[in-house]
């Protein structure tokens, strides 16, 4: 099987004062020049959608090409992005995540077949908290369990790895970060130990990974956490603006922050089977069957796409 593996992350970030505004002007400068058309390209594009900096990795059978950033960091400080840069990584968390839970399933600590809410105390409350939540504060967000029905007996831990759980389980595909975060509740309640000790043994240490850290609440990695690209916005008027940072603590859907240079690590030991093995490897990069024979566009945390020939491999962070 041809395989292209892509993860793919634009970040917005700078740095200011809370109240301080900025122009475009100001992010219109990389430090260091693009050398080539495709640099280029991507710092057009940078300038043209007003974003502050930009770090990018490319790379070709496990060989980096490329690995560099364009403009700013922090503004404020005039502290450029590099392809070093530790960044908030979204929902990129979800890969990493997932060769975390297939390592437990190989230790047979965990099985995708065991039912959610039997090891996750409280899970049925806790759903119900948050839709209640999301109607009266944030019913913009009320889409994420409108159609989750956790009373269920039938809804299994691949399930929620499949983004398959809502409605009837395993019967239809919709992205849901809010109910794949809960796998990190399972992944405590079972092991007896935080979801980010596991991300520290079994992924950064393990890969020696020197720009990375299981969330911005882990004090260990301070020197890590002192660079990391700081948040920006876009006002109403077109300034660049400081932001905040989303939700700090780590769960399965969010919350790692990684470089540039990091995410190509792992996915050379990913690749290489050096995280999970190759049979793991291969149920998590294949397309959920859904219960009428149909595939799923994604697998166990990663998208699962053919495109002209090519199988695509890829996730996105947001």
């Amino acid at each position: 099987m041809s395989k292209f593996t892509l993860l793919l992350c634009v970040i917005i970030f700078a740095s200011c004062e809370a109240k301080k505004k900025y122009t475009t002007t100001k992010i219109t400068q990389s430090e260091q020049p693009a050398n080539s058309a495709f640099e280029q390209l991507v710092d057009s594009l940078r300038i043209a959608y007003r974003i502050p900096g930009i770090s990018i990795g490319i790379s070709i059978n496990d060989s980096i090409h490329l690995i560099r950033g364009f403009g700013m960091a922090n503004i404020e400080e005039e502290i450029p992005m590099t392809g070093y840069t530790p960044l908030r990584i979204a929902s990129l968390t979800k890969p990493i995540f997932s060769t975390i839970l297939m390592q437990l399933v190989e230790e047979k600590k965990i099985d995708l077949n065991w039912k959610i809410k039997e090891y996750y105390p409280d899970y049925v409350r806790s759903c119900e908290r948050t839709l209640e939540y999301f109607n009266d504060e944030m019913p913009e967000y009320s889409v994420l369990l409108d159609q989750y029905r956790p009373e269920r007996d039938d809804i299994l831990l691949k399930h929620h790895f499949s983004h398959t759980a809502d409605n009837i389980p395993g019967s239809d595909y919709k992205y849901n970060g809010f109910l794949f975060g809960m796998l990190s509740d399972v992944v405590e309640n079972v092991t007896k130990l935080t979801f980010d000790k596991w991300v520290d043994s079994l992924v950064i240490k393990k890969l020696n990974l020197k720009h990375s850290a299981s969330s911005q609440l882990d004090k260990s990695k301070k020197l890590v956490l002192d660079k990391i690209a700081l948040p920006y916005a876009i006002d109403a008027d077109g300034y660049i603006e400081r932001s905040e940072f989303p939700y700090l603590p780590l769960n399965a859907g969010a919350g790692l922050v990684f470089s540039a240079k990091d995410i190509l690590i792992f996915d050379q030991a990913f690749n290489n089977n050096m995280v999970i093995s190759s049979e793991s490897k291969e149920k998590v990069l294949k397309p959920f069957e859904l219960a009428d024979n149909n595939l799923s566009p994604y697998g166990y945390g990663w998208f699962i796409q053919k495109y002209k020939g090519l199988t695509l491999v890829w996730h996105y962070g947001l």
